[in-house]
């Protein structure tokens, strides 16, 4: 019993062994079970996912890569499908003013001036901004003493039948401005000036004072010596070079014709490309300038699409071009004025009667404020100058004056002499849009004062018809609506100065004052900035007594065109509306597809 109960005791004792051993077995097995599991099975799952996540960013990768790819293709499309100006085509612009001289020493009509500008390069010419900078003239430069200046061409200059531009004929074009019987339209005046070649490409001035401004005096075109030395001054207006010019502009002449019976225009003249131009060739291959009678037959080219631009159009046009022709308006370095002739007109009360007896505000009747002009030099000229007072307008101020210079009020309030003749004032205007219509507005002003006013509005589209050389030059006015070219410069003294009196001067009025003569002078002559301030001054005081003219409005462009064009860059700062070809070498009318890279 004893040895049964020790034996099932020993029996317990390993059973609970055995339990214990398989319990520790289970859980290592367990454990390896579990590990495998991990092994073979989280971390597999676990891999898969890593792997379907890296496939799927590649698979998106390459849809991005693609899209793209998509993208860029339709944009290189897009941008091949550009349309852009290329070289080529013919630019047709419209003006007025027929075209009787291609000669640029004596344009004088609107028609001829742009011409002169696109047939012929002057020696300088104002720049972007607004300063004289060489054209043919490679450099103008002054002297320690300011009275002598040297004038050197750019080499290689080709007249357009391939001749060189040398330092002959700059000499032989300013012995033809100085010679009184060839009677050209340049406002140059070197008759007091020593002008010498120094070898072929350098011209010496030496003059008579200090001119500071002088490179100003040269903004003018030159004539070939080979083709026009041997033909006397008198006769060069008359030769044949007037309609077969040769030239050194960007373009040459093709041919000029007459319009007929079935045309709107009255001339038609065609350009061609100047490859022998000293600058950069022009985008257009050819121009063509269409002269017409009036502003309406324009209006009607321009909406019809046969021009595709001109300057001849007041601001008022574009109420009938509608959406399809563009505008852009350009300010002037350039004025409207009255000039009053001092030798028919002689007292000084008159003038200043007709000063403070017309109403402006009614003269200038739509203009904005931009476009007064009351002074013969213009303030963005030079702002810092302390302009005089001008009298308030005041017609019975304006009646005693009448009354103190001599004359009386007849019963119908009529200013006449003391034998009852009427006091008639002669009018002038050039035939233009806006010009016509302030010389209508002055004389009904001077009419309602008391004034007898017989206004000639002169049309110089007509055959034999040319107004500068039948009303200016000869003075044939009492009074003269006129616009005048202000230039870059400050100085008024070609229109002001004594000296410029008379046929063969722009002196408009034929103002004589010694006061005023020396103030211009002095003005002229200094190179002190303080003391030309001084003597403007002084100018403008006694031009403000005396009444020589009187100004209107500044001159501006609006110059119309179609939006498919390339025309004049809208940064250039003109001083006059023929400035506008300045950059013309990158106006152009034909477009093409273009292979463009994005």
């Amino acid at each position: 019993m004893d040895k049964l109960s020790k034996k099932s005791g020993q029996n317990a004792k390993f059973g609970r062994r055995v339990k214990k051993s398989l319990r520790v077995r289970l859980n290592e097995q367990s454990e390896k079970i579990g590990s495998h599991f991990s092994e073979l099975f989280i971390k597999r799952l676990a891999n898969v996912i890593q792997v379907r996540l890296w496939v799927f960013e590649w698979v998106l990768l390459v849809l991005l890569v693609f899209l793209l790819a998509v993208v860029q293709m339709f944009w290189y499309d897009q941008a091949h499908e550009t349309s852009a100006f290329v070289y080529g085509g013919t630019y047709v612009e419209a003006s007025m003013g027929d075209v009787k001289t291609l000669n640029p020493l004596y344009a004088s009509t609107d028609s001829e001036k742009i011409l002169a500008r696109l047939l012929f390069a002057n020696l300088v010419s104002p720049d972007a901004s607004g300063h004289e900078k060489g054209v043919l003239a490679k450099s103008v430069r002054g002297d320690e003493t300011g009275k002598v200046w040297t004038l050197k061409l750019r080499e290689n200059l080709k007249w357009s039948d391939g001749e060189p531009i040398n330092a002959d004929d700059v000499i032989y074009t300013i012995d033809l401005l100085n010679d009184t019987s060839a009677k050209t339209t340049i406002k140059a005046d070197f008759s007091r000036t020593k002008v010498e070649k120094i070898d072929d490409l350098t011209v010496k001035f030496t003059l008579p004072s200090v001119y500071i401004d002088f490179m100003d005096t040269l903004e003018f075109p030159l004539l070939p010596a080979h083709k026009l030395a041997e033909i006397k001054p008198a006769l060069v207006y008359e030769n044949e070079f007037s309609t077969s010019p040769v030239g050194s502009g960007p373009f040459v002449i093709n041919v000029m014709q007459k319009g007929d019976a079935t045309d709107a225009f009255s001339q038609v003249i065609y350009l061609n490309r100047n490859n022998k131009y000293y600058g950069q060739n022009t985008k257009l291959a050819n121009y063509t300038l269409k002269v017409y009678d009036s502003t309406d037959d324009i209006i009607a080219a321009l909406k019809n699409g046969s021009v595709r631009g001109t300057a001849s159009l007041g601001v008022n046009a574009a109420e009938q071009l509608g959406n399809t022709i563009a505008r852009r308006t350009s300010l002037l370095n350039g004025g409207v004025f009255a000039f009053i002739n001092t030798e028919t007109l002689a007292k000084a009360e008159l003038r200043q009667a007709i000063q403070q007896g017309v109403d402006m505000g009614k003269v200038r009747e739509g203009m904005d404020d931009s476009q007064i002009l009351d002074y013969p030099i213009l303030e963005r000229q030079d702002p810092d100058f302390e302009y005089p007072e001008l009298a308030k307008y005041d017609t019975d101020a304006a009646k005693k004056l009448i009354e103190k210079a001599g004359y009386k009020f007849n019963s119908e309030g009529k200013i006449v002499d003391e034998a009852g003749d009427a006091l008639t004032i002669n009018m002038s205007v050039l035939n233009r849009e806006t010009l016509s219509k302030v010389a209508e507005r002055f004389a009904e002003q001077l009419r309602t004062l008391g004034f007898t006013v017989r206004l000639e509005i002169v049309d110089d589209s007509q055959v034999g018809v040319d107004f500068f050389t039948s009303v200016v030059q000869p003075r044939n006015y009492d009074i003269l609506i006129y616009e005048i070219d202000m230039g870059v410069s400050t100085d008024p003294f070609v229109y002001y100065s004594s000296t410029q009196a008379g046929t063969s001067g722009w002196n408009l009025s034929n103002y004589s004052n010694g006061l005023a003569d020396d103030a211009l002078l002095s003005a002229h002559t200094t190179t002190s900035t303080k003391l030309r301030k001084a003597k403007y001054e002084a100018f403008l005081r006694y031009w403000a007594e005396d009444v020589p003219s009187i100004g209107i409005y500044q001159s501006s462009m609006n110059y119309y065109y179609a939006e498919d064009t390339q025309i004049f860059s809208e940064n250039i700062l003109m001083t006059d509306a023929y400035d506008r070809f300045l950059d013309v070498e990158y106006w152009a009318t034909e477009k093409r597809d273009v292979e463009l890279t994005p």
